[in-house]
């Protein structure tokens, strides 16, 4: 799957930076085995010490959206330092709702109930509790309160189009129809990290989807302006981009359901 990871950065990089962006990939990869996946190494930290270490770009962003209804979408994804971004807003005092797969690490649950976090999980549902589980997101969302939600998982069927790092790609459409049902800004986060492993948040402007017109025409050109701003921030430091972010926006042939053909 590396072989692949690479083959896609590769185009996006002059010849002699190849070898450099190996050896980053590699210590990225590093990290996310050691705490990327668990967020221990962002966990019980003070606001200062998160505000110097991850030199959040765009903060005063999510302050503006805390201060009026209703709540919000943090679009995250698999690229990066994906499981650090809940925990992180949490930290900072957002009212943010974490999405949780049904198969937690015993490492991850632990930092969970240690934090006192666990009433903030809402478990990804089983194939029959999907309507149940999105009229409870569109409740939350009513009622103020943040959600998490990954933007890059896979849908051949009836995912939304569009186009990043020069392919086409289909993704899922449950963040933005809830965008649009409830009016809530949808707000890219990314916890990414340079090339000597120092990581930075970076925060986007807010997709607003309320009162747009029905089908797919306004979910999809929100949802590119979702992949410009990921696009622009991962071809900076392509490192980040990792097997399961590609296995789930791409890759048909390596285990995942995503479509990741060449646009013509």
């Amino acid at each position: 799957m590396w072989r692949q990871t690479l083959e896609v950065l590769h185009p996006l990089l002059p010849t002699s930076q190849s070898k450099r962006v190996r050896h980053a990939a590699g210590l990225c990869r590093a990290i996310r085995r050691v705490g990327g996946n668990t967020y221990a190494p962002v966990s019980r930290r003070s606001r200062r010490w998160l505000l110097e270490t991850l030199r959040p770009d765009g903060l005063e962003i999510l302050d503006r959206i805390a201060q009026s209804p209703p709540g919000a979408i943090i679009l995250g994804t698999h690229a990066g330092m994906n499981a650090w971004i809940g925990p992180i807003l949490i930290q900072f005092g957002y009212p943010l709702r974490l999405i949780q797969r049904r198969e937690v690490s015993p490492e991850k649950l632990l930092l969970l109930r240690r934090d006192g976090w666990t009433q903030r999980v809402l478990a990804y549902p089983q194939p029959d509790e999907v309507g149940i589980h999105l009229k409870r997101l569109h409740d939350l969302l009513c009622q103020g309160h943040w959600i998490q939600h990954v933007a890059d998982y896979a849908d051949r069927g009836t995912g939304l189009r569009g186009l990043y790092l020069g392919r086409q790609v289909r993704c899922g459409r449950v963040p933005w129809v809830l965008g649009r049902l409830t009016g809530a800004p949808l707000v890219p986060v990314l916890v990414l990290v340079d090339e000597r492993m120092r990581a930075r948040m970076h925060i986007g402007t807010p997709i607003i989807l309320g009162e747009t017109p029905s089908g797919n025409g306004a979910l999809e050109a929100a949802f590119q302006t979702y992949l410009r701003f990921l696009e622009s921030h991962i071809r900076e430091v392509p490192w980040n981009l990792s097997p399961s972010h590609l296995r789930q926006i791409c890759f048909a042939d390596c285990g995942g359901p995503g479509s990741f053909v060449r646009s013509p």
